[in-house]
Parts: structure tokens; sequence; C-alpha cells
């Protein structure tokens, strides 16, 4: 790969391939990736890779460029399928420990007490302990900002069976079997990173975990684990830190300094790039004076003694930092002993101040590196037999004890997914987990056009959007549904509402120019408009905000029309008394004259104005009807029926010189 350095070294075995695991430790500096396999209980490495990052495209083990550290990844990948010549697809690996949250607690489940435990029954309750420490981390967040958090691995520190403790389940009996758990979570951003990178290089995550489980694995055998030890994994970007006790890992921590805080004094010391400070500190282990080009292109020379003191002050806080760090998570006392992995660790004098700071013999902090690892075959002349080398193969041999436990694999609309499978997930979850756009679950109304129309402001609704539709299994289901290994997302997109539109044209009457016989003279009405206080022509575009005018054949608009005001007039449509507002039709007969009420005639006011009916034996309310345009079978609202200021009922009588009330008023 142009730019990077590597190394790389393979072993002339041909495992069985469903045997292989590929596993890859992503730093912040560099990426190892090693394929190996088991051979009874002795772990092979076949093959392995390491190449340095081009830039600086991660801080503090989180990834800032996810297309650059693919690159690298993808890199890798191809030159380990080159010499195991097969394909990989399938990937184990491990995310440092920032922002590491842990719970620890305790499950009990009933059993059949005549029947042996199996695997399958530890499997159960590691993963009901699992949701339990889901729910106690929920928890104590409730009410708090920030984002999800994610299980990366666990440990058991002790299993019971009727309440007496046990290292192993398997084969016993009894009525009550427990595990009690640490768990470590790491926030959403920090794994979907890592599984951008891996989807980027063609590859599928079969089991995540966190770099300080994976170093522990290997480098403090169980049988050590009696014993109160601390283990360190110094990298580039954290220092990470487990803590064994009674035969468990009993804590895990993490502090955000590490390699490159010693790299960046010597780059400021002598002048060099962050690349060429990197190659001066590996060199501090070696004998004689180190000799490197500054940026200004001399090539120079310098002691390790002067570089030491240049990052003395940068040491001291490292030790510091992981010391207290250490301290803290084993209960304010110091361990038997400190194991330390990692570049990192081979800085001369850091294994002696850490002695130090902790107040234990300096012979108890040792630095582990390959040559220690039990049940662990490496390569011949093997370049990452240093501490370096010993994180990446806890990762393989972690995936090959636990996968399975931390993936679940779902369907969402035709493309598989591996998803956390470590507490209830419900379709919300699964779709948030690859990114699906909530966009495309829920539907927008089309936007309404309001504007005025006579007077009023009249709404056109926009039309309704669609939600998604969504199926698990072919069976109908919500957001809320759970999903299990296996199943079958199928989401149908919601549909967006198109946004409202009207011309003038929909809001004139419907006929054309009618014929109306005015006092007597024949007359003519046209369907008219104003738009804005100007002429509408009918195929206009109406606008928010816009003041539409829809002149009606009114009797008042035809006297107006005939110069004629309404006002104190008796009125007749077609021989009988109306309304000024009374709308007219084709071939009406309208008289208008000065009040002179005939002795059949009495007055009435209807809705304010006067109203001329002709006299009955008996005019009830219900004859007003007549009168007015309300259709009583299509209800507009609530029929507001007043006599004389009062609630009026439909066979009440009425009088001359009665006030009437008569409307629909909106709900």
């Amino acid at each position: 790969m142009k730019g990077c350095a590597t190394m790389s070294i393979s072993l002339p075995t041909s495992p069985n391939v469903g045997n292989l695991i590929f596993a890859l430790d992503i730093g912040t500096r560099t990426v190892i990736g090693i394929t190996g396999f088991m051979d009874g209980d002795e772990f092979h490495i076949a093959a392995q890779e390491m190449m340095e990052h081009e830039g600086r495209f991660m801080f503090d083990g989180q990834i800032h460029d996810i297309p650059r550290v693919a690159k690298v990844v993808a890199s890798i990948k191809a030159e380990l399928e080159k010499k195991n010549g097969l394909s990989l697809e399938k990937v184990a690996v491990a995310a440092a420990g920032r922002s590491l949250k842990t719970v620890r607690c305790q499950v009990e489940m009933e059993h059949e007490s005549d029947r042996e435990i199996e695997t399958l029954d530890i499997r159960g309750l590691e993963l009901a302990a699992l949701r339990q420490a889901h729910h106690e981390l929920d928890g104590t967040r409730q009410g708090a900002e920030g984002e999800d958090f994610y299980c990366v691995g666990h440990c058991v520190i002790r299993y019971l069976v009727d309440n007496m403790a046990v290292s192993n389940l398997q084969g016993h009996k009894g009525r009550l079997i427990g595990a009690e758990i640490v768990a470590t979570f790491l926030p959403a951003s920090v794994v979907n990173s890592l599984y951008a990178v891996l989807q980027r290089a063609g590859l599928e995550p079969v089991n995540l975990t966190l770099e300080p489980i994976a170093a522990i694995d290997v480098a403090i055998p169980p049988s050590f684990r009696l014993l109160n030890l601390a283990m360190v994994d110094i990298g580039a970007g954290t220092s990470d830190i487990a803590i064994t006790r009674d035969g468990s890992i009993v804590a895990y921590g993490m502090v955000p300094i590490a390699g490159d805080e010693i790299t960046e004094p010597i780059m400021e010391k002598l002048l060099v790039e962050f690349s060429e400070a990197e190659k001066i500190k590996r060199a501090l282990a070696q004998e004689g004076e180190i000799t490197y080009t500054d940026i200004l292109g001399m090539t120079n020379t310098v002691a390790p003694e002067e570089v030491l003191s240049a990052i003395d002050y940068v040491l001291d806080k490292l030790i510091d930092t992981v010391s207290a760090e250490i301290l803290e998570l084993n209960g304010g006392t110091p361990p038997k002993s400190v194991f330390c992995v990692g570049g990192g660790s081979r800085i001369p004098t850091l294994t002696e101040r850490l002695a130090r700071r902790l107040q234990i013999d300096h012979h108890r902090v040792v630095v582990r590196d390959r040559s220690f690892l039990r049940h662990v075959t490496g390569l011949e002349n093997d370049p990452l037999a240093g501490p370096e080398g010993v994180t990446v193969v806890g990762i393989a041999t972690v995936a090959l004890a636990r996968m399975g436990y931390e993936f679940m694999t779902v369907k969402i609309n035709g493309s598989a997914y591996k998803l956390f499978n470590t507490k209830n997930i419900n379709v919300s979850q699964a779709l948030g987990l690859i990114r699906f756009d909530p966009r495309n679950l829920i539907g927008k109304n089309g936007r309404d056009l309001k504007f005025i129309l006579n007077g009023r402001q009249h709404i056109v609704f926009g039309d309704l959007a669609e939600h998604a539709r969504i199926l698990v299994n072919d069976q109908d289901a919500n957001l809320q549904s759970p999903v299990r290994d296996g199943d079958e997302i199928i989401v149908i997109k919601a549909t967006q509402g198109r946004d409202a539109s009207a011309r003038v044209a929909d809001f004139l009457p419907v006929s054309d120019t009618i014929a109306i016989r005015f006092n007597g003279k024949q007359t003519t009405w046209s369907p008219r408009a104003t738009l804005n206080g100007g002429q509408a022509e009918p195929d206009a575009l109406l606008k928010p905000g816009d003041k539409l005018d829809v002149l009606i054949p009114t009797v008042e608009a035809v006297a107006a029309k005939q110069g004629m005001n309404c006002s104190e007039k008796e009125i007749r449509v077609n021989g009988r008394g109306a309304l000024a507002s009374a709308v007219v039709s084709d071939g009406a007969v309208i008289e208008i004259a000065t009040s002179n009420q005939m002795p059949d005639e009495m007055k009435i006011t209807l809705n304010g104005e006067e109203l001329l009916l002709p006299q009955k034996q008996e005019t009830i309310f219900v004859d007003v009807f007549n009168y007015m345009q309300i259709d009583t079978t299509q209800p507009r609202g609530t029929l507001v029926m007043k006599l004389n200021g009062a609630p009026a009922r439909y066979t009440q009588k009425i009088s001359a010189g009665d006030r009437i009330d008569l409307y629909w008023e909106e709900n």
C-alpha cells in the first residue's frame, strides 16, 4: 500500500477453511491483521500483516477518517487473502475503551433439578445477565442526555448452582443456576465508526470485543486470575486496563493517554514529522545513537538519553494517569503484579516508573510478549513477537471461544445485517443500527393553501401522507415490534402528500351566464371574480395569502349591478318574499320596491334582514327554512335556531315582528 509501512509473514500451513479465524486490531497508529486456527487446545497463527496509517486518522482509539482507515484495512485483507489462498469475508474485531462504562450484575434462573446443565443453558443464563446489565445501565442514565451504549464484551466473575459458587456450570445438576458478570459498554459512535470501516472494506463482523478483554484473554491465563493482577495495554491513543481477582476479571478501565503523547515532545525537540518521531521512539529500546531526518531534510543523530530526557515529563504524566486508574479500579490498593502489553510498553524506564508509582517491587511490573502466551504457536522470526502483537491474538481467541454470543442476523429489505443480540431489540433499534433514514418512515402531509375567500380565511388542504408500512416475517408490525435472530423485516417507505393547489375557476359557479328579470327588465349575470383587487383569470393559480372575491348572483349583487340598494326594501323572488342574501338561479324574477306590506303578509327579521312571509293560519319555525340555503342532511357544524333570542323548536309558532336567527356554527 503506497505510503504505509508494512510488515508481514506467513506460516505454510493449510488449516480447514471453516476453522480459520481472521482478526483485526485497528489501532490509533497501526492496523494488525492475523489469520489463525485451533488445533486441539493450541492456537496457530497462519499469517499476519501490519500497516501504519498514512496520517493521523485516529485519535485516542476513535476513528476520525473512515475512508482512510478502511483503505488500510482493505489492503491488509487483500494481503492476507493472498497468503491464505482464500477469500476473507468475516472478521473479529475489538474496540478501544474510549468512554467505557462497566456494569457488574448477577442473575438467577430456575433449572430442572434432575437434568444436567448444558452449554445452551449457560449461554441463556449469560444472555439474561447481559440483558440485566443493559437494564441497569439504562437506569443509571435515565433522563440524561447522550447517545446509546452498546455492550462490547463481558466476563463471568462466577457461576452459582443452588447458591454454591462453581468455576464451570456444565454437567452440574441443580434447581437454581446463577451467574455474576462484568459487562462493558461503549458509545454507539465508537462502534458505528468501526462497523463503517469494515463495511467499506467488504468485511462482516462475527465478533466484537473490547481490547483489554482480548489482551487479558491471552496475557493472563485463567489459572493466574486467582491472584490480584493488573494488565495494561498501552497503545498509541489509549491505555486500557483490566483487573483480576479470585479467579475472575473484576474491572475494566481506560485512560486517553498513551504512546502518541510521548511522540509529540520528540517532534518538538528534534523538529521531525510525526512518522519520523515514531521511528525514533521505537528505536529507544535499541543500543547506540539514533539516526533521523528532520523537516529541513538534514540527517542527524541523537543519543537515546537525550530523547528520554525530552519525554521525561510526559512519561511521568502517563504513569501517574495509568497508576491512578489501576488504584481506583482495584479499590485503592496496588495489585500484586502488573503485566504490560502494547507497543507503548516498550519505552525504556516505563515499567520501573510504574512500579515506583504503585509502590511495588519493580520485578513485578513486566512486559508480556508472544513468547509468554500459553497455547499459542507463533511464526518463526516473528516481527510481531513483541508486546504489540499480543492483543490481536486475544481478539482471535476470544472470537473463537465466544462467536455467536453478541450478534444476531436480521434481513432488512432483502439485505442481511449483523446486530447485537444482548438485549431485546425492536424494529426501531434494528433500523437505527443500520442507519435507516428515518425520513422514509414518517410521511409528511402536503402543505395547505391558505387564502382569503370573500372576506374569510379559506383553506385547501394538502394531500395526506401515507406512513411507512412495516412487516416482520410477512406480518404487520410497528416500530416497537420485537426482532429475533433470523427475522426478516420489510419496510415499505412512506409516501409524501402533495401540496395543495387551486385555481380561480375552482371557486366560480358551475353554470355559465344566467338570465334574470329584474323589476320588469331582462338582464344577465356572468360568473366573475377579483384577485387581490384586480380582474381574476379563471386559470390563475392561487398563492398563499391571496385575496379572492367571487361575485355570486345574490339579490343584493344583482340589485347593485342595476344601481339599486336593497336596504329597507320589499324583496320578492318568483313572487315570494326573500332575503337580500338569497342566491338566484337562471330565469329568476326579482321584484324590489319600497316597503308596502300587503294584508296577507307579515314581516319578520331573519339573521338581521327584513323578510316578508305569506300570512297563513299558523306559521311555524320550520317554514323559514324555505328562505335559507341550509341542508340539514349535510351538516357544517352545529345548527343554531333562535326565536327572539331564545332556543327555538322546529314546530314553534312565529308571529309578525319576531326576530329569528338560523345558521351553522362551526365546531
